[in-house]
Order: structure tokens, then C-alpha cells, then sequence
């Protein structure tokens, strides 16, 4: 039998092998996790790293140990993956961040450390939604617990029928949430708010593939009425009927967008211009200051009031709300842009920031709840079907409300009223096959992200992000000629294949960056060294010897390495603040992002001066041609996408095609455009929001 300390120093046990910690109970002889009575999916092998973890509470678990306990017979490579994959997955069913762990801490380069305080105490049992047949609640419970809680039962309704309080109970029946669809059009609701009077409600959505528009409606009349605000996102309503705007806007990534922050009153009007580069604003309770999130230097601001920064971060921010009481500003942290993984923070006027939830995959909409003693919020563990939760300021996670199919929070009204929008997201892949006419879907599942393109353009390098992949992802490729399914291959978010084919570069968790084998073969991982965090996936030199991508060390910006596939550490090649590096197709130079904002610049790999790229645009994304001398560009996610062939010596741009999926409604954008060295082939990501939304009335 095995001894858990509780503080790190004591070795007592609770005598059944159950071992609680937070909301958790690891049942050890059935291998089974549980929150809050409710059972988690776990696979074997990280719950097997989680018996061993909680072994040594407080201690460090070596990879080695790791390794000679679960994979003995693995080799080096086939053990990394694997116990990386199964960390992981861990930390995915405990909601758990590899940035802000609140049970396994990463000791880079050594192994994993269980941080959380284990309980001696009976586990609190609370189920979230409890099963139809009710067949959990004898699991939990003895037969001797059963006829304890029969009798207790008895003599509390003894009590309450004697005090006369049953009485009263028996006509009080649970109400479920009430429901009412306020909007009935196809596209993309992109923000809503209740009016200052509570009733009404203001609107930001797009409708058939048009502009975005501002939209009024009253629950009770059927209909809505357009604001007169074409192409203008809804930020915020303030108690005075004044709304904080976006106009022009630039889609970013599903609900962000970028442009110039205006107030403009409900009744209609010009809106007055207050700031420049916003993404998000939210009005104070008394309607007189503003919170924004602003970009400066290729970094977010979150500043309250406009031009006090009480939060900086190279990642993003989204869905900033200020309290009740005006003392704290609540919001979503996501560590890389443009993935919507992150947690629940709060700031408050001194700049001192917490984190109180766990880490989601994805995680959109938040607000205040009606009494302002939780922060209600919209999440998920895996793929983008996000439920309803809240979250105290010590840290306490509850679900407020599960939907099939997923929902995003919108707004709480003082009375405890809510919006909420059902919404159907999905990013796909359009291709052009070789001496094919037309395009074709050539999707896998919910969320297809293309990143490479092999140069005779027949193969194409995916991840596969949606809920069926895990928080890890999947990386695959297919074929686009014939139509034989895609072929996965690993973890991680895809990088590029190298210039062979016979290897495709990946990025695990953030953490860990590994090489994969097309066909037979076993995966290397490159060496860290002293990086962080990876960011984008990595590209290879013409040698096929070397490879090329961005991340930051410890107390540093991020910046593009170089690094040799054979051994050796990674080398910066840039400076700091470059956050995309693509190499030319004669590996002399780099093209990525410039240091202060605007189009894209050029970085010599072997030293010297960057110099910014003629004629290119701020907003503009770009790929290398099979000719050094000219890149592809189009504005990101743009629908339509237009791409130009753009001269990276002279600034010469000319038009090379437009293209765009036929069904408009609902989409978001187009992005992720890989071209064949003679671009005749091509293949291109769509992301697609349909939303509904909704009046609930009695989620609590």
C-alpha cells in the first residue's frame, strides 16, 4: 500500500486508495479519475503518470523514472513522444497549464513535478449533471451509505413537515432555463449586449456573406432593426446608451477584431474616434471610463482607463470585462496568437494579475454574474464545443450550463438574465490538385489547418485541431490526387515537410519540437536547449540539414532559430519581436513580421542588416514562389482572398488570382495559402461561424 503525503512532508493515507486532491479523486485500483463524482476518460498511460506523480507529491519525477516505470521497453525517441502525448492528455482531463500549473509542474529538460495539495478528507460530491439512469450515485455510495442517507432522509423530511417548510417546498418545482432565439438568419453573430434598461438587446452580426452590422432588437416584438452601422463591430453598451464600436474592422480570429475604437450614442450617428489599433473595449459601470486591449509594438495592452496599461503580453487578450464595483478588470489570456487556448485572469488597478481558472483549448466569452462574486466564462477541454462555467476569485470552477454542440457567453443582465449565441464553428480546407479545373474539400474533420504543400503539389501537411484530436492535435497529410484518406502521422501542430518529403516538422504542446517520418522510421526530437515556449511551425533549409522557426527563451521576446537537425543548439537568426519565419527557397534570407507593426521584412540568415519588404502591407501574409526574388501576399483572413505576386527587390506587385469556397455564409476569413513551385496547385484554409442567438432566462 502505498503512502501520499498531504503538505509534502507527512505520509498519511485515507485507507482506500482514493486519492483526492482539489476537485479530483484518482481511484488507483480501478485506474478511474473523477471530478466531482463525475468520471473523466483517461487512458491508461497518463493515468499511470499520474499514479506515479502523486507516488511522490511535491518531488521531482525524473523522465527517467517516467520511463523505466511505464515505456521500459521503448527506445529514446518512441519514449519522448509518448510521454510527452501522455502528459498532455493528463493535463487536458484536469484542465490543467503547462504555463500555470495547479498539478504537474514541467521541470524543463528533467521531468514533472505534482504541485497541488493532496486532501485526507472524504471527496465533496456534486455532480455537474447527473446521469439519466442515476446508476452514479450507487457507485458512489455503500449499501451502508444507502440506508444512512434513507435514514437521514426520513428525518429531515420529519423536520421540515413539523416546521411546516416541506409544505411550502411541495409547491415549489424546479424551473428549467428558459429559452427564447432571438435571430433566425444564417451567418456569424459576433457580440451582443443587453440595453441600459435590461430588456432589449444590441447586436453585432453578419448575415449571407454581407457587412457587419449593428442590430436592435425587443424579446417581446419579433424583428430587429439595424443601428445604421454597416461594417462596425459591437464592443460594449454603457448605463447612458453609449456604445464603444470597432469601424473599420479587420478580422483577426473568430470573435476578434482589430480597428479604430468609436463611441457613438444608441439613437444613432458618426462615431467619435477615441483610439486606434483596439481589439476589445468594455464600458464601467457608471459609463464614464473605458477598458480596451490595444496593440503596441507587436504586443497587447490591456489599459483601464484608455492609456493606463495594467497588463502586457507578447500572446493575446480577448472578452476584457470590468467589475461590478469598478475595481478589476476580467479576461481571457491566450499564450499564442491566433490559437484560442488560454485561461481566466484578472487585474486589478495595481496592475496585479491572477490567474483563476484552469487552461482551456478553447475558450471565448466572458462576464461578470449578476451579484459579481463570479466570473462566468465559455470553454472547452478539447475541439471548440464550448459549455458554460464559472469561476469565484479564489479560484472555485463550477458548470453553469452544458449544450450539445457547444455555446459562447455573451452578456448577464443585472436581473440574471443571459445571451448566449449556439454556434457552429469549423475550419476547412479547399485545394486545387494538379491539372485539376475546379477546387474541392478535401477537410478531414471539424478543423483542418494546412500549413505545407509538397513542391510538385500532390501531398499536403495538416493539423487536425477539433475535439476528436485531443488538446495535443494531430498531425496528418493526404494525397490530392485520387481520394485516399489522410494519413496521420503524430502530434503536435504541423510545421512543413522538408524538402524530400520524407520528414514533417511538428510542435507538441508548445514545448517540445519534433521531426516525424512520412513513412517508416521513428520520431527525433530536436534538442530545446533553453527555449520556452515554440511558437509557429518550423520551416527547413534547402540542405534538408537545418530548420527554421520562432520561440523565446526564458525573459526574452520571441525571435526566429536556426538549428541543426543532426544535433548542435538552436542559434537566433533574427532579432527579437519576429514572430513568422518562412526561409527562401536558396536559404539566404528569412521573411517575417516587422519589429514595429506594419508589412513584413527581410532578415539575412548569416548576419547583417533586415530591411523592410517593398510594397508590402500591413495585415499581409505572405509565402515564398520557387524564385527567391518574389513572395505570394494576400491580407489575412480575408474573404475573398486576392493573392499578388510581389517582387521582394523592386516593390513590384501584380495580381495572380482570387479565390474563395462557394458557400459564403458564415465565413470568417481565408488563410493558410500553400502554393506548388510552379503554382498551378494550391490549398487554403476557410474558417466558417454560424450562430444563433439566445435569451436564457434561469441559468444560475
Amino acid at each position: 500500500m502505498l503512502d501520499f503525503p498531504t503538505n509534502g512532508t507527512a505520509t498519511v493515507n485515507n485507507g482506500n486508495r482514493t486519492i483526492r486532491f482539489g476537485a479530483f479523486e484518482a481511484d488507483l485500483p480501478s485506474g478511474e479519475i473523477r471530478k466531482s463524482g463525475s468520471r473523466i476518460k483517461l487512458q491508461d498511460q497518463p493515468f499511470k503518470v499520474l499514479q506515479v506523480l502523486l507516488e511522490h507529491p511535491g518531488d521531482l519525477v525524473t523522465r527517467e523514472e517516467l520511463q523505466s516505470r511505464i515505456w521500459p521497453e521503448d527506445s529514446f525517441g518512441d519514449f519522448d513522444h509518448a510521454v510527452n502525448v501522455a502528459v498532455g492528455k493528463l493535463r487536458a482531463a484536469l484542465g490543467d497549464s503547462a504555463e500555470n500549473p495547479s498539478f504537474i509542474e514541467t521541470v524543463p529538460r528533467r521531468g514533472y513535478r505534482f504541485v497541488a495539495t493532496l486532501d485526507e478528507g472524504p471527496a465533496d460530491i456534486h455532480p455537474q449533471l447527473p446521469p439519466i439512469n442515476g446508476d452514479r450515485l450507487g457507485r458512489v455510495l455503500s449499501g451502508f451509505n444507502r440506508t444512512l442517507l434513507a435514514f437521514l432522509a426520513v428525518v429531515i423530511l420529519g423536520i421540515l413537515v413539523g416546521s411546516g417548510v416541506y409544505v411550502g417546498h411541495r409547491t415549489a418545482k424546479w424551473q428549467p432555463p428558459d429559452f427564447q432565439r432571438l435571430t433566425s438568419s444564417r451567418g456569424t453573430v459576433y457580440s451582443a449586449r443587453f440595453a441600459p434598461d435590461g430588456h432589449g438587446v444590441i447586436y453585432a452580426a453578419s448575415w449571407d456573406g454581407g457587412p457587419t452590422e449593428i442590430f436592435s432588437t425587443d424579446p417581446k416584438i419579433p424583428g430587429a432593426r439595424s443601428l445604421g452601422l454597416t461594417a462596425t463591430r459591437l464592443l460594449a453598451v454603457s448605463p447612458s446608451g453609449e456604445m464603444a464600436v470597432l469601424q473599420p474592422v479587420d478580422n483577426r480570429f473568430l470573435f476578434a477584431g482589430r480597428g479604430t475604437l468609436g463611441q457613438v450614442p444608441l439613437t444613432g450617428g458618426s462615431p467619435r474616434q477615441l483610439a486606434e489599433n483596439v481589439d476589445w473595449a468594455d464600458w464601467s459601470t457608471d459609463g464614464a471610463t473605458l477598458a480596451a486591449v490595444r496593440n503596441v509594438n507587436g504586443k497587447q495592452r490591456l489599459e483601464f482607463p484608455l492609456g493606463h496599461v495594467l497588463y502586457e503580453t507578447a500572446g493575446w487578450i480577448g472578452h476584457p470585462r470590468i467589475s461590478p464595483k469598478g475595481d478589476q478588470v476580467a479576461f481571457l489570456d491566450h499564450p499564442l496568437y491566433p490559437d484560442d487556448k488560454g485561461v481566466v485572469s484578472v487585474v486589478d488597478l495595481e496592475g496585479h494579475k491572477r490567474v483563476l481558472s484552469a487552461s482551456w483549448v478553447s475558450v471565448e466569452g466572458l462576464a461578470w454574474s449578476a451579484d459579481g462574486t463570479e466570473i462566468w466564462f465559455s470553454a472547452a477541454q478539447a475541439g471548440s464545443e464550448r459549455q458554460i462555467y464559472a469561476v469565484d476569485l479564489s479560484g472555485h470552477q463550477r458548470l453553469i450550463f452544458r449544450s450539445p454542440g457547444g455555446a459562447t457567453l455573451q452578456d448577464i443582465a443585472s436581473d440574471g438574465k443571459v445571451l448566449l449565441t449556439r454556434d457552429e464553428q469549423r475550419v476547412g480546407m479547399m485545394a486545387l490538385a494538379p491539372g485539376a479545373t475546379t477546387e474541392r474539400e478535401v477537410s478531414w474533420r471539424d478543423w483542418s489547418v494546412p500549413t505545407d504543400i509538397s513542391g510538385d503539389g500532390n501531398t499536403v501537411l495538416f493539423d487536425e485541431e477539433g475535439v476528436e484530436s485531443g488538446p495535443t492535435y494531430t498531425v496528418a497529410m493526404r494525397e490530392l490526387r485520387g481520394s485516399s484518406p489522410p494519413i496521420p502521422l503524430g502530434q503536435g501542430m504541423a510545421g512543413h515537410l522538408s524538402p524530400d518529403g520524407k520528414w514533417a516538422s511538428t510542435i507538441v504542446s508548445d514545448a517540445h519540437l519534433l521531426l516525424l517520418p512520412t513513412g517508416a522510421g521513428t520520431a527525433k526530437q530536436m534538442d530545446s536547449s533553453d527555449i520556452q515556449r515554440y511558437w509557429h511551425g518550423p520551416s527547413w533549409m534547402p540542405d534538408r540539414k537545418q530548420i527554421v522557426f520562432s520561440a523565446n527563451r526564458p525573459g526574452h521576446a520571441v525571435q526566429c532559430f536556426a538549428q541543426d537537425i543532426d544535433g548542435g543548439k538552436p542559434r537566433p537568426v533574427t532579432p527579437e519581436g519576429v514572430t513568422f519565419c518562412l526561409i527562401s527557397p536558396d536559404g539566404k534570407l528569412i521573411a517575417g513580421n516587422g519589429l514595429a507593426g506594419g508589412g513584413g521584412w527581410l532578415y539575412p540568415v548569416e548576419g547583417g542588416q533586415p530591411h523592410a519588404i517593398p510594397g508590402s502591407q500591413a495585415g499581409e501574409s505572405f509565402a515564398w514562389t520557387s524564385d527567391p526574388s518574389w513572395l505570394y501576399v494576400y491580407q489575412w483572413n480575408r474573404a475573398p482572398a486576392k493573392v499578388y505576386r510581389l517582387n521582394v527587390l523592386t516593390g513590384q506587385r501584380q495580381f495572380f488570382r482570387e479565390m474563395a469556397p462557394p458557400d459564403v455564409a458564415g465565413l470568417h476569413g481565408i488563410a493558410n495559402i500553400h502554393f506548388s513551385s510552379d503554382g498551378r496547385a494550391y490549398i487554403y484554409s476557410y474558417t466558417r461561424l454560424l450562430s444563433e442567438l439566445y435569451l436564457v432566462k434561469g441559468l444560475k
